[in-house]
């Protein structure tokens, strides 16, 4: 069997994971050719991999009819499925597989209009809640599996020499306690309401800090709003975009996701594994990655009072409870790794396949 991963990105944020996950694929005697932006971050990280990659950047990807060089790519490679992630890769290939009658996968990574996806004969969405939104959207409930995105767990493991540096970098001294969160800078994030909420809670803990890992457009906003509830030196902003998480995450002692709807969070995965205890609004995928109060806590979205509450349950936890949670988010994570996601991919190529031959 032969797959083309088509991704319309020259970054895909969690590129680290997705390659990882085809490597995976290629153990399992998969072969695959990734076809992607040229000279970005994803093809440097096939690459560098050992991942056959192609590079093309269409003219139109709104117009796929615009664009026959899509055509010519997936003869030269002669797949038996096209992969795609992201709308654009979705639209494009799902117009020109039906001429070519090559049966197309659509990764769904985000709640996106179905109308980039009509083309695709197949779905793979990173969330039940990803599922159910497309669901609604028009797209038919027996063509999508949940199939969650995958880490390297080992990757995350803490370093306490890279901890001990970055917290002395930013001066942190030892008996701080450091909350973290991390991600693109808009409003659906949430890191307006995490930041009212560190603001009642650092009120009677003078001991804790806040940072704030990413970069985006609500950056001005949220600096200002930093400003106005007087919480200079409290809350520490990254200069911009963070490629490696790692330090940040190593440097904290607890984390917090406070979006108002995420279709996955990756980064809580990251988090976990770095041995970080976490707290997340049970909105999108956190809810089905968190089990509250046994590998998290939950809380409502935009919800301050409870959010204040959560803080301080783990801050001021005992260590065993602090050490359960820890252990259990670990354990939760064998459900994530690019081994365990490599087999799902296979038998849903498999059917995909079968289903194409029984028609």
């Amino acid at each position: 069997m032969k797959v083309l991963h088509y991704v319309e990105s020259d970054s895909l944020s969690f590129r680290t994971p997705f390659v990882d996950l085809m490597k995976a694929l290629e153990r399992k005697g998969l072969s695959q050719v990734l076809l992607c932006g040229p000279g970005g971050d994803m093809q440097h990280e096939a690459v560098s991999k050992g991942i056959e990659t192609l590079t093309w950047r269409p003219v139109a990807s709104n117009v796929p009819i615009l664009c026959p060089r899509y055509a010519a790519i997936v003869k030269s490679v002669g797949p038996d499925i096209v992969h795609t992630r992201l709308s654009a890769a979705a639209a494009m290939a799902g117009f020109w597989n039906k001429i070519l009658k090559i049966p197309t996968i659509a990764t769904l990574d985000k709640a996106a209009k179905a109308k980039y996806y009509r083309g695709a004969d197949h779905f793979m969405a990173c969330s039940a809640w990803t599922r159910d939104y497309m669901i609604h959207q028009g797209l038919c409930p027996e063509k999508i599996d949940v199939v969650y995105n995958s880490i390297d767990v080992k990757k995350y493991a803490r370093d306490d020499l890279v901890r001990a540096k970055f917290r002395e970098r930013l001066g942190i001294s030892p008996n701080e306690k450091i909350l973290i969160s991390a991600g693109v800078f808009r409003r659906n994030k949430g890191f307006d309401f995490l930041i009212r909420a560190f603001a009642r809670f650092v009120s009677s803990r003078g001991d804790t800090r806040l940072l704030l890992a990413g970069d985006g457009e609500e950056r001005p906003a949220y600096s200002g709003l930093i400003e106005s509830l007087e919480l200079g030196g409290k809350v520490i902003l990254s200069d911009g975009y963070v490629s490696d998480i790692r330090p940040w995450l190593w440097g904290a002692d607890f984390f917090v996701l406070p979006s108002r709807g995420e279709p996955f969070g990756i980064i809580l995965l990251e988090a976990m594994a770095s041995g970080l205890p976490v707290i997340a609004t049970d909105e999108g995928g956190p809810k089905e990655i968190i089990t509250h109060g046994e590998n998290g806590l939950l809380t409502p979205v935009d919800d301050v009072p409870a959010m204040v509450s959560a803080m301080k349950r783990l801050t001021d936890s005992s260590t065993s409870l602090i050490q359960r949670v820890v252990s259990r988010g670990y354990e939760r994570l064998s459900d994530f790794t690019s081994e365990a996601l490599a087999e799902t991919y296979m038998t849903i190529y498999e059917k995909v396949l079968r289903l194409r031959t029984a028609r």
